[in-house]
C-alpha cells in the first residue's frame, strides 16, 4: 500500500490481481467497486483493467470456486466420522453448473470416504451434458458403470408386498411383471392406477385383484415414453406403430415385409429404436417391446384412420405368407381384420377363432370371438346370417354357463330360439333347448330342464336326428337322477346308449356311460359305478376328450372315498383339478376342489379341508351355483362338529338345509337331516338326534339310496345304545352291517364294528367286544380316519374299564386322547376329561 491511496482492504486487491492473472479475463464488476485513486494505481500494475469490454463472468469465476470449496469442505466434514453415501436419480437431466459441481467433488474427495451414486438411464443421456462429464470422469478413472437388468418375476413379487403391505396374489405378480416387464418405476406407477381404478381392493382383509377392470395408463409413464418418442426420428416412430400393431413380439423380416424398407435402413431405426431401449432382441431376429405397457401407449396414440390401415396391411401380409398354412394363424387374421373393419373376413376367421378357442378351453378368448362375430351380425334378416348368428349365440351360451355367467346364457339362449323359430329351423331351436336343460338343471330348476329337455327330443324324433335324440334322452336322465328317481335315470340312460353305440358317437357314449356308472354309485353300486366309469375313460383317453376325462377321473375318486380308498381318492381328484385348472372350467374346479377338502376332513386335516372348502366357496359364490353351495357349507359344517364348536356346525347345516330344500335336493335334504342329528348326539340331546334321523331315514328310504340309509342307521343305532334300548340298536346295526357289505365300503364297516363293540360291551360279551373293536381299529388305520379311530379306541377304554382292566383302559384312553388333540376336537376332549378313566 502507499500513501497517495486510502486504505482498501489487502484481501481485495489481491482477489482482483488473481483474477486476473490466472484467468487471463476482465473483472469489470469488481474493479468498479474499488475506489478511484485505486483502480488508477491497480491499472499501472494490471493495464488490461484499462479495457472497457470486462464482462460479468469474471468475478463469477472467483465465486464459484469459492462456492465449490465450500460444498467440498462440508461434505468433507460430515465424513471425518462416518462415510456418506450421495444418490442422486435422474442425474442425466441436471443442468450444466451442477455437472460441474459434481465433477469437482468427485475429483477433489476421490480419497475421501464419500460415495456418490448417480442414477441415469443410458438412453435419455445420449448426447448431453452429463454424457461429456461422464467421459471426463472416465478418463480419470472416478467410477464404476453397474447396470441394473429388469426385476425378476420374485423381485417384482417382493417389491409389490412393499407397495400394499401384504403377499400379492401370483396373478396381480404375473399382470403386473407382463405390463412393466420388471421397471420398478413402471411398477409403482401402474399400481398407483390400479388402486386409482379399484382394481385392486382391500376386502376381507387381502387385497383383491379384478384383471378384468379397465386400467387406465399412468400420465407419468406416458410422459416417459412421448419423451423417448419425441428423440426420435419421424421414420422410426412410424415402425414403432407398426411393430405395436403386430403386437408384444415380431419379426424383423416380417416387419420389413409390412414396411417395404431395406435391409440396411431398418437395422439402422432398429438401432436407434434399442438405444432408447423401447424395444429388445429376444433371440434371431426377433424383437419385443421392453414392457407391454409401452407397446399400449404406442398403440393408443395412433390416429384411428392410420390404426385402421396398419391392421389391414397386416392382416393382408399374414395371409399372402401363411396362404397355405391359415390355420396357424386364425386367431392373430380375425384380430386384424376385425380391427381394420373387414366385415366379412372379420366374420369368417372369428367364427373359426371361437370354435378352437372353445376346443381349447380358452373361455374367455371364446366369448371374445364370438361376440364380434355376433355384434357384426345382428339385426340382419337373410337366412344364412341369422343361421350363423343362431351358432355362435350359442356356442357363446355354452361358455358363459362354463365360466358360471348363467343369466347371460339364457339371454343368449332365448335369443337364439326365437330367431330359430323367425327362419323355421327346427334343428337348431332343439340344439338350444339342449342347452337351456343344461343350464336350468345347473340352477336346480329340474321341471324347466325336463320340460325343455322333452321337447328337444320330440324336435329330434320329428327330425329323424338319431344323435340329438340320444342327446335328449341323456339330459333327460340326468334330470331324473338329479330329482333322485333312479331307476328313471337308468332307463333314459341305456335308451340313449343303444343309439349312440347304434351310429358310432364315441364322445356321447362316453358320457352315457359316465352318467350310468354315476346313478349307480348313488344306489350304492360302488363295483357297478367303477366298470361304467373304467368303460367311459377309455373311450375318452382314445379321443382326447380332456373335460370329460377330468369328470371321470373326479368320479372315480368320489368312489373310492366311499370305498375308505383316501390315498387313491385324492390322486385322482389331484389328476382332475391339474385338467379342469388348464381348461379353466371353473364350475368343476370348485367341485373338486370340494372333494379334496372332503379327503383331507377325512384324514383329520381339518386346517387344510377348510382352506380347499373356502377356495371352493369363493368360486361358487361367484359363479351362482347353489347346489354346489349347499354342499360345501353342509361340509365346513361337518368340520365345525369333528372340532366340538357345535353352535357354529349348526348354523352352517342350517344354511345348506335352507338351500337343499329350496332347491328340491331330496338327497342333500337327507344328508344334512342326518348331520344335524349327528349333532345332538354329539352333546347328549338323544331325542333331537332320533327325531332328525327319522326324518333323513324317511328321504333315504324314498330315494332309495343305500349309503344315505347307512348312515343314517348308524345314527340311530348310537341312539339307541346311548339309551339303553339294546333291542332296536341291535336290529338297526344288523341292517348297517349288512348295507357295509353291500356297498363294500370300509369306513361304513369299521363304524359298524364299532357300534357292535359298544353293544357287546352292554351286554358283556367281552371276548366279542374285543374282538369288534380291533377289527375297526384295524380298518380305520388303514385307511387313516383319525376322528374315527380316536372315538373307537375312546369306547375301547370305557369297555376294559367295564371288565375291570385298568391299564388296557388307560392305554386305549391314552390313544384316544392323543388323537383328539391332534385333530383339535375340543367337543371330545372335553368329554373324555371329564371321564372317570382320566381322573385315574
Amino acid at each position: 500500500t502507499t500513501k497517495s491511496i486510502p486504505y482498501y482492504p489487502f484481501r481485495e486487491v489481491l482477489r482482483t490481481l488473481v483474477f486476473c492473472t490466472i484467468t487471463d479475463k476482465k473483472g469489470k464488476e469488481i474493479f468498479k467497486q474499488i475506489p478511484k485513486a485505486y483502480q488508477i494505481e491497480l491499472i499501472k500494475i494490471v493495464p488490461e483493467l484499462s479495457d472497457k469490454s470486462i464482462i460479468d463472468e469474471h468475478i463469477f469465476m472467483v465465486d464459484k470456486f469459492r462456492l465449490f470449496e465450500g460444498v467440498r469442505k462440508l461434505l468433507a466434514l460430515q465424513c471425518s466420522t462416518t462415510p456418506l453415501f450421495i444418490c442422486l436419480d435422474n442425474i442425466n437431466w441436471a443442468d450444466d453448473a451442477s455437472l460441474e459441481l459434481l465433477h469437482y467433488l468427485i475429483r477433489t474427495l476421490k480419497d475421501s470416504p464419500v460415495f456418490f451414486f448417480l442414477v441415469y438411464r443410458v438412453e435419455e443421456a445420449k448426447d448431453s451434458s452429463f454424457q461429456k462429464v461422464l467421459q471426463l470422469m472416465s478418463r480419470e478413472g472416478l467410477y464404476n458403470n453397474i447396470g441394473l437388468d429388469p426385476l425378476k418375476t420374485v423381485d417384482v413379487a417382493r417389491m409389490l408386498s412393499f407397495i400394499i403391505d401384504s403377499n400379492p396374489s401370483v396373478e396381480l405378480t404375473d399382470y403386473i411383471f407382463k405390463e412393466t416387464g420388471g421397471n420398478p418405476f413402471f411398477i409403482e406407477e401402474l399400481m398407483k392406477s390400479l388402486e386409482t381404478n379399484d382394481a385392486i381392493v382391500w376386502e376381507d382383509n387381502k387385497w383383491i385383484f379384478d384383471k378384468d377392470k379397465k386400467v387406465i395408463i399412468p400420465y407419468s409413464l406416458e410422459g416417459v415414453v412421448e419423451r423417448k418418442l419425441g428423440m426420435m426420428n419421424s421414420e422410426a416412430h412410424s415402425l414403432l406403430e407398426y411393430a405395436a400393431v403386430i403386437g408384444r413380439e415380431f419379426d424383423f423380416s416380417f416387419l420389413q415385409d409390412i414396411t417395404k424398407m431395406n435391409e440396411g435402413q431398418l437395422f439402422d431405426l432398429m438401432d436407434e429404436i434399442l438405444e432408447m431401449r423401447l424395444l429388445k432382441e429376444s433371440g434371431g431376429e426377433c424383437y419385443r417391446f421392453t414392457e407391454a405397457i409401452i407397446r399400449e401407449i404406442i398403440y393408443q396414440k395412433i390416429p384411428g384412420v392410420k390404426l385402421k390401415h396398419y391392421h389391414q396391411t397386416v392382416g393382408e401380409e399374414l395371409l399372402s405368407i401363411y396362404k397355405d398354412n391359415i390355420e396357424s394363424i386364425i386367431e392373430e387374421l380375425a384380430h386384424h381384420f376385425y380391427l381394420s373393419k373387414d366385415r366379412d373376413r372379420a366374420i369368417e376367421y372369428s367364427v373359426l377363432a371361437g370354435d378352437r378357442a372353445k376346443d381349447a378351453y380358452a373361455n374367455q378368448d371364446a366369448i371374445r370371438f364370438y361376440t364380434r362375430v355376433i355384434e357384426y351380425l345382428r339385426d340382419k334378416i337373410t337366412t344364412g346370417v341369422e343361421l350363423r348368428e343362431i351358432e355362435c349365440l350359442r356356442k357363446r351360451a355354452v361358455i358363459l354357463n362354463l365360466v358360471g355367467k348363467n343369466e347371460k346364457a339364457l339371454v343368449d339362449l332365448e335369443t337364439a330360439v326365437n330367431k330359430a323359430k323367425r327362419i323355421n329351423n327346427k334343428k337348431e331351436e332343439a340344439n338350444c333347448l339342449i342347452e337351456f336343460c343344461k343350464i336350468h338343471q345347473d340352477s336346480a330348476q329340474y321341471n324347466e330342464a325336463k320340460k325343455k329337455a322333452k321337447i328337444s327330443l320330440e324336435i329330434f324324433q320329428e327330425l329323424n336326428e338319431r344323435k340329438g335324440e340320444a342327446q335328449s334322452l341323456n339330459n333327460i336322465g340326468s334330470v331324473y337322477d338329479d330329482l333322485s328317481e333312479y331307476s328313471t335315470a337308468l332307463e333314459f340312460y341305456k335308451r340313449s346308449l343303444k343309439i349312440v353305440e347304434e351310429i358310432g358317437d364315441r364322445k356321447d357314449e362316453a358320457k352315457t356311460l359316465n352318467n350310468i356308472g354315476t346313478t349307480h354309485w348313488y344306489l350304492g353300486g360302488y363295483s357297478t359305478a367303477l366298470e361304467f366309469y373304467q368303460r367311459s375313460l377309455k373311450i375318452v383317453d382314445e379321443i382326447g376328450d380332456r373335460k370329460d376325462e377330468a369328470k371321470i377321473l373326479n368320479n372315480i375318486g368320489i368312489v373310492n372315498n366311499d370305498l375308505g380308498e383316501y390315498s387313491t381318492c385324492l390322486e385322482f381328484f389331484k389328476r382332475s383339478l391339474k385338467i379342469i385348472e388348464e381348461i379353466g372350467d371353473r364350475k368343476d374346479e370348485a367341485k373338486i376342489l370340494n372333494n379334496i377338502g372332503v379327503i383331507h376332513r377325512h384324514l383329520g386335516k381339518y386346517t387344510e379341508a377348510l382352506k380347499f372348502y373356502k377356495r371352493s366357496l369363493k368360486i361358487i359364490e361367484e359363479i351362482g351355483t347353489r347346489k354346489y353351495k349347499s354342499g360345501v357349507l353342509h361340509n365346513i359344517g361337518i368340520i365345525h362338529c369333528h372340532l366340538g364348536e357345535y353352535s357354529t356346525a349348526l348354523e352352517f347345516y342350517e344354511r345348506s338345509l335352507k338351500i337343499r330344500k329350496e332347491l328340491a335336493d331330496r338327497q342333500g335334504e337327507a344328508e344334512t337331516l342326518s348331520s344335524i342329528g349327528n349333532v345332538f348326539l354329539e352333546v347328549g340331546n338323544f331325542t333331537k338326534a332320533k327325531r332328525y334321523f327319522n326324518n333323513a331315514y324317511s328321504i333315504a328310504r324314498e330315494i332309495k339310496s343305500k349309503p344315505l340309509l347307512a348312515d343314517v342307521s348308524l345314527g340311530l343305532t348310537s341312539v339307541y345304545i346311548e339309551k339303553n334300548n339294546l333291542k332296536k340298536a341291535n336290529t338297526e346295526l344288523k341292517q348297517v352291517s349288512s348295507l357295509a357289505e353291500e356297498l363294500t365300503s370300509k369306513g361304513i364297516k369299521a363304524e359298524a364294528l364299532c357300534l357292535s363293540g359298544r353293544l357287546h360291551t352292554k351286554g358283556k360279551e367281552w371276548n366279542e367286544a374285543k374282538t369288534s373293536f380291533e377289527q375297526s381299529i384295524s380298518l380305520l388305520k388303514k385307511i387313516k380316519n383319525k376322528i374315527e379311530l380316536a372315538k373307537v379306541y375312546y369306547y375301547q377304554s370305557l369297555m376294559f374299564k367295564d371288565y375291570g382292566d385298568k391299564t388296557n383302559a388307560k392305554e386305549a384312553f391314552t390313544k384316544a386322547m392323543k388323537f383328539f388333540k391332534e385333530i383339535g376336537s375340543k367337543g371330545w376332549i372335553k368329554k373324555i376329561k371329564e371321564d372317570s378313566i382320566f381322573r385315574q
